[in-house]
């Protein structure tokens, strides 16, 4: 199945996020346009090793006012910076409900979560934030004879621990070697990670042959992630000598002949894209071609491995073409036809009754995506099939890995199926020529809530948690039967918060499993490998229709 985002169209918890802006006076000109009034709310930026104030720290606020007599609730938005002992105000506030965030400067960790506070009028509220400093790492990438490499880009990928199903993530964290072949990642949050070098060989008129060149690498020297050695940065440290001796490859050519579906040779409005795949997403991962010669595109300087190659028409993708390949050490010449994409449609069912316009769910929607794992150039862009008075439903257009998905007005997904096989949250590989009409979408308007209350852990602050809903049958692990929420755990003080009790969008009627752990702040696992882990440990909970359950859970410690 995608916590690159996520398990097909699981229902998400939406937190407020507050993005950055310019920083202006606390009563600047855009705020003297919104209401004003009598509270106020105060704060502190700290360094949480120490306590220290973090100065300087970009601070913003978003939220409403309440509802008034003389009209509705107002948004407000503001801004300002903390001062020398880490504190920021916001006066002159009218009553409201305020989502507060602190994107602090280098060296410290960005909180993933605003803070939220109600402010009655003419009271003051207060909050803490206390933030993490950041690390480094530092090494020195050299070649077969032990010289450095100017120009290798050393990237970092997150290596997160899910109760011993190990999640790869990309971090964005980078740096380019210099003369000396040495380099130096900073502002790195704590945490474990794998570091790889890439390079890629400047383009020459003339090339010795046969061509070599220098893998992705991985510390110390190894050209896969199941033999790399993993680091650790830790908070205001910086971890040395982490060192990566490139290894080299034989460099080929692939040459693509590109057609229509006519037959006629595609020219420069083309686009194509050769992807590796990388465990994640790598500088090198994608590679494009020089400008076609004779109907031919060449991708020069590629690495032996496994690839996915994308040939669109052109950039409004009236036909395109995905193809895998698999590049050994010799220059290699494929020929790829585009088509106008595969045809699939099927059947909708309400409670086991076809949808009509009688069928009181309002309104159905069916559409299909690229799996979240393949980025790049578009293959597939499918419009949507709406209904309303009928229960046929055709999608057009897919091709290569593609992934079906469905809501409702009124009610929830139980299943989709092909050939009595569930297949939501599955990608179908599609060549782009077929006609599927076998697949059945069923729904039901009969409905399960669940509220959910998350108990403190011990933390002075409240705990950004992650909570895991799925059916007590692995085979129903699938949009309709399987949730992830973000929330928050409530702190030592057992004060409650916003964002700790929440209530998770409707089920299917069944037993389920429930649990929280600390929010490893990536996107939702799509591997049910990773529920396999979290299983034991989540609690047993039956929802039940028109019954809404209540239920509080604690933050579960995974073990490694």
């Amino acid at each position: 199945m995608s916590i690159q985002n996520h398990v097909t169209s699981t229902a998400m918890l939406i937190v407020l996020a507050v993005t950055h802006v310019p920083m202006a006076t606390p009563q600047s000109a855009a705020d003297r346009t919104q209401p004003l009034g009598a509270a106020r709310l105060t704060g502190r930026v700290v360094a949480s090793d120490n306590g220290g104030p973090v100065r300087h720290a970009y601070v913003m606020l978003s939220g409403s006012t309440r509802s008034r007599p003389s009209g509705p609730a107002a948004s407000i938005s503001r801004n300002t910076e903390t001062d020398d002992t880490g504190d920021f105000v916001f006066a002159n506030l009218p009553a409201g409900s305020y989502y507060v965030t602190v994107d602090p400067v280098k060296a410290f960790v960005r909180p993933s979560r605003s803070k939220s506070a109600e402010v009655a009028e003419g009271q003051t509220a207060h909050m803490t934030f206390r933030v993490e400093r950041t690390g480094a790492i530092e090494g020195r990438v050299a070649d077969e004879n032990g010289d450095g490499v100017l120009r290798v880009q050393v990237a970092l990928v997150q290596r997160i621990n899910f109760g011993g199903y190990i999640k790869i993530d990309a971090s964005g964290l980078s740096a380019t070697t210099d003369d000396r072949g040495t380099f130096r990642i900073f502002n790195v949050p704590p945490g474990e990670y794998y570091v790889v070098a890439s390079y890629e060989p400047p383009r020459q008129d003339i090339k010795p042959l046969p061509r070599l060149g220098y893998a992705n690498t991985y510390h110390p020297n190894s050209v896969t992630l199941d033999a790399a050695r993993s680091v650790v940065v830790r908070p205001a440290r910086t971890t040395e000598r982490v060192d990566v001796a490139l290894r080299t490859r034989p460099l080929v050519k692939i040459s693509v002949r590109a057609v229509n579906s006519n037959g006629v040779p595609l020219d420069k409005e083309a686009r194509l894209s050769l992807h590796r795949r990388d465990a994640t997403f790598l500088k090198t991962s994608m590679r494009l071609p020089q400008l076609p010669r004779d109907g031919t595109f060449i991708f020069d300087d590629i690495m032996p491995g496994d690839y996915y190659l994308i040939v669109a028409s052109s950039q409004r993708l009236e036909e395109a073409a995905y193809v895998n390949v698999t590049v050994a050490d010799k220059d290699l010449s494929l020929n790829v036809q585009t088509n106008t994409g595969a045809r699939v449609s099927g059947r909708v069912l309400v409670d086991g009754v076809p949808l009509t316009a009688d069928s009181g769910v309002g309104y159905v929607s069916v559409w299909a995506h690229r799996s979240w794992a393949h980025l790049g150039i578009s293959y597939a862009e499918v419009p949507r099939s709406e209904l309303r008075s009928t229960d046929r439903f055709e999608l057009r257009g897919l091709r290569g890995p593609m992934v079906l998905e469905a809501n409702i007005g009124t009610g929830t997904l139980v299943s989709i199926k092909r050939a009595g096989q569930i297949i939501a949250g599955n990608a179908l590989d599609l060549i782009g020529t077929e006609t599927i009409d076998d697949v059945v979408i069923e729904f039901t308007k009969k409905m399960a809530g669940l509220e959910v209350a998350i108990t403190g852990t011990g933390a002075i602050d409240p705990e950004p948690v992650l909570i895991a809903l799925f059916s007590d049958d692995p085979s129903l692990w699938a949009q309709g039967h399987l949730q992830y929420a973000r929330a928050t755990a409530a702190p030592k003080s057992g004060e409650r918060t916003p964002d700790s009790h929440i209530t998770l969008p409707s089920m299917v009627p069944g037993r389920y499993r429930i649990i929280a752990i600390p929010d490893p702040e990536i996107s939702y696992p799509e591997d049910t490998a990773i529920l396999e882990k979290l299983r034991p440990l989540a609690l047993p909970v039956t929802l039940v229709e028109g019954q809404p359950a209540q239920i509080s859970i604690g933050v579960a410690k995974l073990g490694r």
